[in-house]
């Protein structure tokens, strides 16, 4: 994985604390109650980077991943601290 471990915790503590706020988060995406879900593919993927939106890592990932990184590295990291989401609808 291509993320420097000081970046990767950033990432966990953000995700960390948004989910603390949203504890119900994982149910709605899993059972499909956020915007467009009837044209999601993959359910793992949209979760990870709404999430990071979510949290406000916008510019962190703009600034800092970015100048390193690509979408598929990124996506790495993001699916080793986001939870596991099992598509149910």
């Amino acid at each position: 994985m291509k993320i420097k471990s000081e970046h990767l915790k950033h990432l966990k503590e953000a995700i960390d604390s948004t989910l603390a706020k949203y504890p119900n988060l994982v149910e709605e995406y899993e059972q499909g109650r956020f915007p467009r879900s009837d044209k999601v593919t993959d359910l793992q993927r949209r979760f990870c980077f709404d999430l990071s939106y979510g949290s406000g890592l916008n510019k962190f990932i703009c600034e800092e991943l970015y100048t390193y990184m690509d979408d598929s590295h990124l996506y790495t990291a993001l699916k080793k601290v986001c939870p596991v989401v099992t598509k149910r609808y």
